[in-house]
Formats: C-alpha cells, sequence, structure tokens
C-alpha cells in the first residue's frame, strides 16, 4: 500500500509538471509574476511592457514586475524565459523577431518558438516601418523611386538597423517584389539610420513614424509608402506597398505576451482575458497609438498562435531572399 500511495504520488508530480497543477491554477497569480522584456529601457517595447504591467497588477492582485534583457537579437532574453518554471510566473514579450526572424536567421537556435513557448495573446500591432527619403532625392512618389532605381541599378542606397533586422528584411521584400537593385547600408541601429538619411548618406531609410515625425512636419522628410496592408491611423495619407506596387504586402509587426510551454492553461487562459481587458481601456488605447501600437482586441492564444505560423513562413522566405546570416 504504502509502494502504491508513493508510486500515485510520483504520478501526480509528474502529471502536475507536464500539465500544471490545477489548484495552483485556481490561485494564480499569488505572488509577483516576472515581465521579461528583451530590449532596452525606454523603447517601444519596453514603454508598451510598462504600460500593461500595471493594470495585470491592478486585475490580477499582484505585481507584475518588468526585467529587460536586451542584446542578442532577443535569444538571451528568450533562454532565461525558457528555464525559468512553466507556472506563470515568468512570462514574456516577444514579437517577430523572437518567434520568425531568429529561428530563419539561426540554424542552430536555442529555442524552438512553437515548441518551448505557448502563446498568451497579442496586444498590439505596430503602425508600420515607412520608406523615407528627403529632396536630395528626386522623387515624390514610390512609383518614381522605382522608376529611378530601375534606371540607375546599384545606384541608390538605404540604410537599415543592421542585417537580419526587421527594417533590412522589408526592404528586401520591397526590392524583390518590384524587382529593382537598392544597396543596402546596414548600421548598428536604428538610431544610426536616420541621421545618415539626413546628410545624405544614404538615398533612403525604413523607419518608424515616431522616429521621423518632426522631420516629416518640418518639411525635411517625405514618406512614400508604409509597410502595412493598411493605411497607418496616424499618417493616412501614406500609401501602402500594397496599394501601389506589390499586392498582400504587409509586414505590420505584432507583439504579444509568451510563457513556457507545460504552463496550465487556467493561467494562460486567465492572463488572455486580463490582457483582452486592459486593450480596449481608453486610456491605454490612446497612450498606445501615441507610441505607434494599434491595439489589437483579440487576445486569444489562437489569433497568436495563427500570426506565429504565419509570421514564421513569411520570414523564412524573406531571410532566403536577402541571403541574411546570422552575425
Amino acid at each position: 500500500m504504502k509502494l502504491r500511495s508513493a508510486l500515485g504520488g510520483i504520478f501526480a508530480a509528474l502529471m502536475a509538471m507536464a500539465f500544471g497543477d490545477p489548484a495552483q491554477a485556481a490561485d494564480y497569480p499569488n505572488r509577483p509574476v516576472k515581465l521579461i522584456v528583451p530590449y532596452q529601457p525606454g523603447g517601444q517595447a519596453d514603454v508598451g511592457i510598462r504600460l500593461i504591467a500595471p493594470q495585470l497588477q491592478a486585475l490580477l492582485g499582484q505585481p507584475f514586475v518588468v526585467v529587460n534583457i536586451p542584446g542578442s537579437s532577443g535569444v538571451a532574453a528568450m533562454s532565461t524565459a525558457l528555464n525559468a518554471p512553466a507556472d506563470g510566473y515568468t512570462i514574456s514579450y516577444a514579437d517577430a523577431g523572437h518567434w520568425a526572424i531568429n529561428s530563419a536567421l539561426h540554424s542552430n537556435l536555442s529555442y524552438d518558438p512553437e515548441k518551448d513557448f505557448v502563446p498568451i495573446g497579442l496586444f498590439g500591432e505596430t503602425t508600420g516601418l515607412f520608406i523615407a527619403v528627403t529632396d536630395a532625392l528626386p522623387v515624390k512618389t514610390l512609383q518614381e523611386l522605382i522608376a529611378l532605381a530601375k534606371a540607375k541599378p546599384g545606384a541608390l542606397t538605404y540604410g537599415s538597423a543592421g542585417v537580419g533586422s526587421i527594417h533590412h528584411l522589408i526592404m528586401e521584400d520591397f526590392k524583390a517584389g518590384v524587382g529593382v537593385d537598392i544597396l543596402h547600408i546596414p548600421y548598428k541601429g536604428s538610431t544610426q539610420t536616420l541621421p545618415a538619411l539626413l546628410s545624405g548618406e544614404i538615398s533612403m531609410a525604413i523607419a518608424s513614424l515616431g522616429s521621423v515625425s518632426n522631420y516629416v512636419e518640418q518639411g525635411k522628410v517625405r514618406l512614400l509608402a508604409v509597410s502595412t496592408k493598411k493605411r497607418s491611423p496616424l499618417a493616412p495619407d501614406v500609401p501602402t506597398i500594397a496599394e501601389l506596387a506589390i499586392p498582400g504586402f504587409d509586414h505590420a509587426g505584432a507583439e504579444g505576451l509568451i510563457a513556457r510551454t507545460g504552463t496550465p492553461q487556467e493561467v494562460v487562459d486567465k492572463l488572455s482575458a486580463a490582457l483582452g481587458k486592459i486593450v480596449v481601456m481608453p486610456d491605454v488605447a490612446s497612450r498606445f497609438l501615441g507610441f505607434g501600437l494599434v491595439p489589437i482586441t483579440d487576445t486569444s492564444p489562437k489569433l497568436m498562435a495563427e500570426t506565429i505560423r504565419t509570421d514564421r513562413e513569411k520570414y523564412a522566405r524573406v531571410v532566403k531572399i536577402s541571403g541574411a546570416k546570422a552575425e
């Protein structure tokens, strides 16, 4: 009887490890939750998460402590999240860079985005990246840019935040789609790209609206097109690449939360439901739009899982086109 009881206890413990402990899930959270951000403090992702974290605390009754683990394109952050217990007390921010681009760039990535993590839910989508030029380039529309690039193959240049960055991949996808040869000039980060554009060092840049809006208002920078399938609500006069040149072209950039595989489903559902309440709060939604993030009201794990699969297929294709390798 003692042996049977001991085996039963071991079996129960193994089941709890595999599928989560329902009793603990019902009580979740009963202590602070660590929320990993794979970026430096102050960036868009960090600002968004620091807006969400106190609302999660208000709804669920425990602090959500933001921990920044920047560098290595998010690999260090994902590895930290992977090594934490699968109990919902360590969750992480993630975007296409972490669930799609890294796996396309690295042949021996330390984590599998779909096997090692489960989606909690998406909360926002970027307003896209814009093809930006100055008066130094004699074009006023995307069609004129394409015509000039075809007339002068290899003569024009564009700047990105580095090889394999989303800026690089969007532009390479655009180049392949319209059949032009524009030279890539990689920088160490997006903060270096705009000064290079303004100084005339490069012909064009791929930039977020927030980084160029002041220069657009001053007439120093002109936006030719945006990378999303729909026009940005913050720049409705700027057409999309999809409507002008490449039907179906879409690099929106969704953002969401993930947890370790094995996290109890009740915990995932509780976090997803809380996220759904947060993104429709008027103050949160308006502040999201203020830094270039459109709230996603469907915070279901199902939608995020579909987005991850779609992004992995898309960026595997784009990385192959670009020839990019992990540096």
